[in-house]
């Protein structure tokens, strides 16, 4: 009888033991996790869109770590694609990253709903900059009868957006053709294609979502398919919205896309609508594959419905 209680009680010493460890266990990997997830966080802002309007700072700052809690921001601050870009929704959500689970997702249409949604309040941000910056420019040489005064007449701000676009021309007409936009159905159908809809390692590592280039080593990501002979690197950048700042730059000074950017201009002089459809047309310098990238681009948008994006809204 004794060596049976003796028993017993020993198997309730290791139980209870065991039962320590477990809750111990526990809390280490509870601990753990928040201090992974704070880590592994994703910044998020919302704005209010008149702030573009009044230069308010009324804004939220605050971060998730899963992709289900990007959904949830959508629907706590109501956010719509479609009222956003009808001058409807009163909050822009910014995300500063794609969550680490972000390629989890399935089905596949909910994964690219959620890019879409992601994406395009960064892309009409970063062109409303721009927007704010054109409308500079016209008010000050409408005010000044349409001169093209010597740059040694130039207010301070001017040379600043000159130095900013890449331009040292003093004729403002041809400064105003870098300071434009670029429509939101082409800027979202190159992410799509040059991140895979963000499940790129590009994306995921360094919120590239545009395959832009760069030589500097201690700047990009290393394709893991680059040939031998190659030294260039996928470039890397801190945040989404940094990325679609230096694709729309890309795109506004670089010398490859001065016939994209003359094309735009009869656009705007013949009063149209600016036509990701008909302006990607002047890109085949984007990508090595050309007429074939061009296809694929327009394939995106076709099949996606992403011209609806370029009509009516208020970047137009």
């Amino acid at each position: 009888m004794q060596e049976t209680n003796i028993t017993y009680r020993n198997l309730g010493i290791f139980l209870i033991s065991l039962l320590l460890i477990n809750i111990a266990v526990g809390f280490y990997n509870s601990f753990s996790k928040k201090k992974d997830t704070k880590g592994l966080s994703v910044n998020y802002t919302i704005k209010n869109t008149k702030i573009f309007e009044t230069n308010s700072s009324d804004v939220t700052v605050d971060y998730i770590s899963e992709s289900s809690e990007m959904i949830e921001i959508f629907n706590k601050y109501q956010f719509s694609v479609d009222n956003l870009l009808n001058n409807q929704s009163a909050n822009l959500v910014i995300f500063s990253s794609l969550p680490t689970d972000f390629m989890d997702i399935q089905p596949i249409i909910e994964r690219k709903r959620l890019f879409i949604n992601t994406l395009i309040p960064i892309i009409y941000s970063e062109n409303l900059q721009i927007l704010n910056d054109r409308k500079k420019i016209l008010d000050w040489w409408r005010e000044s009868d349409g001169e093209n005064f010597s740059r040694d007449f130039w207010p301070q701000w001017l040379f600043e957006l000159s130095e900013k676009y890449g331009s040292s021309d003093s004729n403002l007409g041809n400064l105003l053709m870098r300071v434009d936009i670029i429509p939101i159905s082409l800027a979202l159908a190159q992410s799509a294609i040059e991140s895979g809809w963000g499940t790129s390692r590009y994306s995921r590592e360094g919120n590239a979502v545009f395959g832009q280039y760069t030589f500097d080593e201690s700047k990009g990501l290393k394709p893991k398919d680059r040939n031998e002979n190659d030294e260039f690197f996928i470039k890397k950048f801190p945040n989404l919205s940094e990325s679609v700042r230096s694709y729309l730059k890309n795109i506004n000074t670089h010398l490859a896309y001065a016939d994209f950017r003359e094309e735009r201009k009869k656009l705007r002089m013949s009063g149209e609508n600016l036509s990701g459809y008909k302006l990607v047309n002047f890109l085949k310098d984007y990508s090595e594959r050309r007429e074939s990238y061009i296809k694929d681009v327009k394939e995106i948008m076709s099949s996606n419905n992403f011209q609806k994006y370029d009509k009516g809204n208020v970047l137009n």
